[in-house]
Order: structure tokens, then sequence, then C-alpha cells
């Protein structure tokens, strides 16, 4: 599962914070193409298996 912050139909660009702590939890934005890039990745690394980070740019 992931949080992604206010998703925009950008350009996919690699570059995105994942916020684990909810301490460091803020608002913003990310695109849907960044949010599907960390979600396939999530299939073979699992390092946020059982977590819930949010997304943001």
């Amino acid at each position: 599962m992931a949080r992604p912050g206010v998703l925009t139909n950008g350009p996919k660009t690699g570059r995105y914070k994942i916020l684990t702590e909810p301490s460091q939890w803020r608002n913003g934005i990310i695109s849907r193409a960044d949010v599907a890039q960390f979600l396939v990745r999530q299939i073979d690394d699992q390092a946020y298996l059982r977590k819930a980070p949010v997304l943001v740019n």
C-alpha cells in the first residue's frame, strides 16, 4: 500500500520522496506515473512490505 500525495497527470520523473515515519508526512504532489513506478518496483524489492509510505515530489 502506498499513500500518494495529490495526483497529477505529469510525466514520470523518478524523483520522489518515500516518507515512512508519520513525523515526516506532509502534503505534496506526485504524478500517477511516479506512483506506478514505485508500485511496480515493490513487486521485486518489497522494501516497504507491510508499510504504507507517503509518496510526494
